[in-house]
């Protein structure tokens, strides 16, 4: 036991509530004042310690004694001690003791109260005792009193259990506990074990025991007589006068150690289970070299105070061995410590994510110093692992088991416990450990291990990964202090002391291995592998830059040789930042003009003709398919008219207008519409009259003109930091652009924010949605694709060039399982998978609604079926067959005569040969040019869409970006520009040749819509949507990320869930199942679901955010790609904010929560409130807001403060069940699985550092804030 934690015990007394401290006996190695030695009382013995009892320190000291009489004198100080007991008291006593050797029928006392002068003038004044009593060559727990009697005599009463410790001269823990005066209440443990007992000397009584001031003795009794005295030595001696617990007493028992029954076939060193995979705790014994030996390693090129981590790829094993030679590095980096959860990613081609050999051997080389010792070292993996120190094979993993989907959770009960804080191994690791004996000075170690497993030799395999590869020491007699109390009533305080497990280390730093150490070394190692990462991918893009730099010169070529679209003249009375403010005034201007044309008093366009040709003409007369070549959609489309009659309206001559003429006439052949009810004769009065003056026809309905002032810089701020990065802004960036009163500020901040790391989260959830990432982390099902969103999110990570991002994505290169653009190859189930594919690709880069061209040529586009055939051709590379799955049968469309709506071309079986499909946008020769290898059908496609040629991709890209900033696209749809109208032609022209003269970044268009005037003025709040014309802003709501993202920024909340994994533990196949990492953005989560909806495979914290996400429209599966999602508010979406599982984290301040911290800090409920609404809603509040919030906060805000508690040992330590595939169907399961999903529910404690009145009614303030409406719109 820590001896500092002894000195403080009395303080731990006094939580209870006690008048007075109860003593604890622990021993230092010195004569102690309140203890009196007799006879051959031995100190300084070593006592219980780790790795073997793991709540001691590895240098604890107990107390020996000879078994002749040697005992320890405790004086009683008088009447109504602690040490005397009456009916009604209670007495928990227990100890830690170490018998050597056992003699039959020897009564040894631990400690006990009186009997202790056989000559004196009460011999038999037994208060109480607890001792062992050797029957059957076991120790009994044994337990004595006496009771008055008539004249000196006394009634004995003996309690023993009837076996006990084994004659093994190991340490053992024993307890008992008793009520006087209820003798039905004793109970007895050994070892954590509860063992029954009997009154087996004059009965049990319900009467009061001998009392008197007789002393306490430890190791003996009856004046030292031999056979009552103990033969061993004792520690932590504990008396209470309480009923500890019995989950407590149970619980105070922990070894390493096998059971001594089992010694001989106990696993040695490392587990053989798969669940939580952790050792026996058996010591692993030298490793014999012929199991491995260690391989040869040039010293010379590992640096001083780092590791040298080698990955060798060159290996292709068909079952789990080592190999059988030495392999040579593939590829190579430097290490900070012997701990890995990752290695830095492989890239291929430009820089995309490819996969590591599989399995590949990870060699870890370090020249480590340390000091002279016996220290204790631990292994740990997830795949086969070995340790080497000065080429002597000193540790060593198996390698992992086969996999199942019903072993038992009780078997996570078996794990490593090494003692104190130490951290337990994660799921899916294997672990062992040894002692080490270092004479001091520099060592050479050596990590390796096998990641990956294979299942079988027809390529199945699991995913490759490291878990948490972990070599870590235990320096001997190092300065650590720990306690080894397992008394949760006690609640002994342990102050913050040196951690004795860290990682192994070539350097000097010190890296602690615990829960807190590892997560942050995990935190900065990953912030470190990610700048490698990309740099890795910085080098192979800079391979192929020769032919990206002449694609940038032809694109300059193509520039010079076309007309620029000039930028007009800003018309009188408009503010302009940029060219961008000029389209839009000239374009304002012209509205007003045919606004002014409309006759006072006439038609009314929109409100009386629109509604006539919505009901009885657009069917057939838009879009690309409009019947005749007459659009009727716009007023161009009516004055242009079709092939039979030439102009449909001739503005003031209803006579000549043949639209007139058709919806008037009686002919079958000529009347229009051709089918169905007729116009009533109003309707036709009314176009008449409309024609007849002038046909006035605005391109919109009254819309309006007035420009709204610049926002405020707040508002500005808000709104920019939103758009750019996802979240509101922090409090610094509100002081330092606040501060900042340079001219130029905000265009310095929208520079800041597109530079921005966040930035790339912030995209993130657009493009899956417009790529349809879909992946499934359990059984892919109908179109899963793979992971590629970790493509996505590099290349928008590393701003990349928009047409290198796509010619990436059309290539298909990398790895689909390591998160390559490969993936978006994939479509699950799918007959035709690039079928499904080439939709995205149209809808996403050239504006072209294609889905239904999959199966049929489209009825409402212009898009054929073959044309998505042959897109779908050139990304497989060859010709693609249309299967009977593909196809509509035209013989069943035409059954019972009637003509059908759609029309197939494609008969069943026809093969589709790669070719370009859309000429009017491109001509394919383009291809011959600007192809990387005009061979590749896919090369040759990604140089299509991509071509500055094509002038479609740069403006449906611009468009896109400038509908994420604007509320609405200057192509209302960006997605189907067929059925849409493009409010500025010209001005998207110029956007797109800006996109194309800045090398297609996309940062540059989007600097221009944010200098721009139009962007920054202030939102109109009677607006329910974007005008078309762009004069004032409309209220917007975030996104769903944008939703979580900010609630969990704006308040501090740590955005915490389970890893985005339903095999946790590594053990399933890599097809089958996925992970996609501990996510710390709304955008890495994707759907929970799994095929059977299986209660033990949910993940309640993720699914509580992805209820909330799913309220705003977010979908957890992306089977198609979706521009815009559904945006309408709906009565789910307060009632989860304002009641969810999600609201209560953020709401609710815990000791983690960015506004406890606040809460402590500010000096005034003013202040306070001042900034919750910066944080929150990026304003100060209103007057009469800070009126009401601070009366609010004012009570009990001086005193709301509490002193900060001492963080406590909580013993017995274990690692909490998980749940993964590997043991989902065992019963235990889902119990594991609900308690995890009541403890989301649930929520974080409270600080205890804020009194709870105060802090409900701060929550109360943070809880009003996130929940406005205000918090959601910008």
């Amino acid at each position: 036991m820590s001896r500092r934690a002894l000195f403080l015990l009395p303080l731990a007394f006094a939580a209870l509530g006690l008048a007075e401290s109860v003593p604890v006996w622990s021993f230092d190695g010195a004569p102690r004042a309140d203890l009196k030695a007799v006879g051959d009382v031995r100190f300084g013995q070593a006592g219980p310690r780790r790795p073997d009892y793991p709540r001691f320190e590895q240098d604890n000291l107990a107390v020996g004694f000879d078994g002749q009489g040697a005992h320890l004198v405790v004086r009683d100080p008088g009447a109504n001690s602690l040490f005397d007991f009456r009916n009604g008291d209670a007495l928990t006593v227990e100890a830690w003791v170490k018998p050597d050797g056992l003699r039959k029928g020897e009564n040894a006392t631990i400690i006990g109260k009186g009997r202790t002068d056989p000559k004196g003038p009460a011999p038999n004044d037994q208060n109480w005792a607890l001792r062992l009593r050797v029957l059957y060559d076991s120790a009994c727990l044994n337990f004595l009193f006496a009771t008055p009697a008539e004249g000196k005599s006394v009634r004995w009463h003996r309690w023993t259990t009837p076996t006990g410790i084994p004659n093994d001269r190991r340490w053992h823990h024993v307890a008992l506990r008793y009520e006087f005066g209820k003798p039905e209440s004793i109970r007895g443990w050994i070892d954590g074990k509860e063992f029954k007992g009997s009154w087996d000397m004059d009965g049990p009584t319900a009467e009061e025991p001998v009392t008197d001031d007789a002393p306490v003795w430890l190791g003996s009794s009856q004046g030292g007589l031999p056979n009552s005295s103990l033969r061993g030595a004792l520690d932590a001696v504990r008396l209470y006068r309480t009923l500890v617990p019995e989950a407590e007493l149970a619980g105070r028992f922990a070894t390493t150690l096998p059971a001594p029954a089992k010694a001989e076939v106990a696993a040695i060193g490392a587990s053989p289970n798969a669940g939580n995979d952790s050792a026996s705790g058996a010591k692993a014994p030298k490793a014999p070299e012929v199991v491995r030996k260690a391989p040869p390693v040039d010293w010379t090129a590992v640096p001083s105070g780092q590791v040298r981590v080698e990955l060798c790829e060159d290996w292709k094993p068909t079952t789990n061995v080592w190999p059988d030679k030495p392999l040579a590095a593939t590829d190579s980096y430097l290490a900070p410590a012997f701990g890995f959860a990752r290695v830095p990613e492989k890239y291929v081609d430009s820089g995309v994510r490819a996969e590591r050999g599989h399995p590949y051997l990870l060699r870890a080389l370090g020249k480590v110093n340390l000091p002279a010792g016996r220290h204790r070292l631990l292994l740990r993996g997830r795949g086969a692992s070995a340790l080497f120190v000065d080429g002597k094979l000193v540790l060593q993993t198996p390698f992992p088991p086969a996999g199942t989907d019903n072993k038992p959770v009780k078997e996570q009960d078996v794990f490593l416990d090494l003692g104190g804080d130490f951290r337990f191994a994660p799921p899916g690791n294997r672990d062992a450990w040894a002692q080490f004996e270092s004479k001091g000075g520099e060592h050479r170690v050596i990590l390796e291990t096998v990641v990956g497993y294979v299942i079988n030799n027809k390529g199945s395999r699991r995913r490759p990964e490291l878990g948490e590869t972990v070599a870590a020491i235990s320096l001997a007699r190092g300065t650590q202090q720990r306690l080894s109390s397992t008394d949760k009533t006690i609640a002994v305080v342990m102050p913050v002391l040196p951690l004795d497990w860290q990682l192994l280390s070539p350097g000097e730093t010190y890296r602690q291995y615990n829960d807190a150490g590892w997560t942050a070394y995990a935190e900065q190692e990953e912030a470190r592998l990610s700048k490698l990462d990309a740099a890795a991918r910085a080098v192979a893009r800079a391979r192929q830059g020769e032919y990206w730099e002449m694609r940038r010169e032809a694109a300059r070529k193509w520039l010079a040789k076309t007309p620029e679209t000039p930028v007009p003249a800003l018309p009188a009375g408009f503010p302009a930042n940029n060219p961008v403010d000029h389209f839009l005034a000239e374009k304002i201007v012209a509205y007003q003009a045919q606004a002014r044309s409309a006759k006072v008093g006439g038609v009314d366009f929109y409100a009386k003709v629109f509604p006539i040709l919505e009901a009885s003409c657009l069917e057939c007369h838009q879009g690309g398919k409009a019947k005749g070549g007459l659009h009727l959609d716009s007023r161009a489309g009516a004055l242009k008219g079709g092939k039979s009659d030439g102009a449909a309206i001739v503005p003031g001559d209803p006579a000549r207008s043949p639209l007139l003429a058709r919806i008037r006439s009686q002919d079958p052949d000529e009347m229009m519409p051709p089918k169905g009810h007729r116009l009533a004769a109003a309707d036709v009065a009314v176009v008449e009259r409309w024609i007849a003056e002038g046909a006035n026809w605005p391109e919109y309905r009254a819309l309006p003109t007035v420009l709204t002032p610049l926002s405020d810089d707040l508002a500005f701020l808000r709104r920019v930091t939103l758009d750019t990065v996802g979240v509101p802004p922090s409090a610094g960036e509100i002081a330092a652009f606040a501060a900042d009163v340079a001219a130029d500020k905000r265009a310095r901040a929208i520079d800041r924010l597109l530079s921005d790391p966040r930035a790339a989260d912030h995209w993130m959830g657009y493009w899956q949605d417009v790529l349809a990432e879909n992946p499934n982390i359990l059984n892919p099902t109908l179109n899963n694709s793979g992971p590629f969103r970790w493509w996505i999110y590099e290349s928008l990570a590393d701003h990349k060039p928009l047409d290198l991002m796509v010619t990436e994505l059309l290539r298909l290169k990398g790895s689909s399982a390591a998160g390559g653009p490969a993936g978006f190859g994939i479509a699950s189930q799918n007959d035709v998978p690039m079928a499904a594919k080439a939709t995205i690709v149209t809808t996403a880069f050239l504006g072209m609604e294609t889905k239904c061209a999959r199966c049929h040529d489209a009825p409402a586009h212009s898009a054929k079926q073959e044309q998505v055939f042959a897109l779908a051709a050139l990304l497989e590379t060859k010709a693609v067959k249309v299967p009977p799955t593909s196809s509509v049968s035209m013989a069943k469309l035409r059954e019972g005569g009637r003509k059908p709506l759609i029309e197939v071309t494609l008969e069943p079986g026809a093969a589709v040969e790669p070719h370009w499909p859309f000429p009017e946008l491109c001509t394919e020769s383009v291809a011959d040019e600007l192809a990387a290898d005009p061979k590749d059908p896919r090369d040759r496609l990604a140089a299509l869409v991509t071509a500055p040629q094509n002038e479609r991709f740069a403006q449906v890209m611009a468009n896109r970006l400038w509908a994420r900033l604007m509320g609405r696209g200057l192509v209302d749809q960006p997605w189907d520009w067929e059925r849409s109208k493009n409010s500025h032609p010209g001005l998207l022209r110029w956007l797109g040749r800006e996109l194309v003269r800045s090398g297609y970044d996309a940062d540059h268009v989007l600097r221009l819509i944010l200098n721009s005037h139009a962007y920054q003025r202030a939102t109109d709040p009677t607006q329910k949507q974007t005008s078309p014309l762009f004069a004032s802003p409309a209220p917007r709501r975030l996104s769903a990320e944008q939703v979580v993202d900010s609630m969990f920024a704006a308040t501090g909340k740590p955005f915490r869930t389970e890893e985005a994994s339903l095999d946790i533990d590594g053990i399933r196949e890599q097809a089958n199942s996925i992970t996609l990492g501990q996510p710390r953005r709304a955008w890495m989560l994707t759907s929970t679901s799994n095929e059977r909806d299986r209660p033990a495979l949910a993940l309640p914290r993720i699914q509580a955010v992805c209820d909330v996400l799913a309220a705003f429209g977010w979908r957890a599966s992306r089977p198609d790609p979706v521009t815009e999602r559904e945006g309408a508010a709906n009565s789910l979406q307060p009632a989860i904010l304002g009641n969810g599982t999600m609201g209560t984290w953020v709401t609710r301040l815990s000791d983690d929560h960015g506004m406890t911290a606040l809460a402590l800090r500010v000096a005034s409920p003013e202040a306070l409130v001042d900034e919750l609404f910066l944080r929150t809603l990026t304003r100060r509040p209103t007057a009469a807001e800070k009126l009401k919030y601070v009366a609010y906060l004012a009570p009990g805000f001086a005193e709301r403060r509490i002193a900060p508690e001492e963080k406590t040992a909580v013993f017995p330590r274990k690692p909490e069940y998980y749940v993964s595939w590997s043991n989902h169907l065992n019963d235990l399961a889902t119990t594991v699985r609900m308690q995890q999903e009541a403890a989301a529910r649930k929520g974080d404690p409270a600080t205890r550092r804020l009194t709870e009145d105060w802090r409900r009614r701060a929550e109360d303030v943070v809880w009003a804030l996130v929940n406005s409406p205000e918090f959601l719109y910008y």
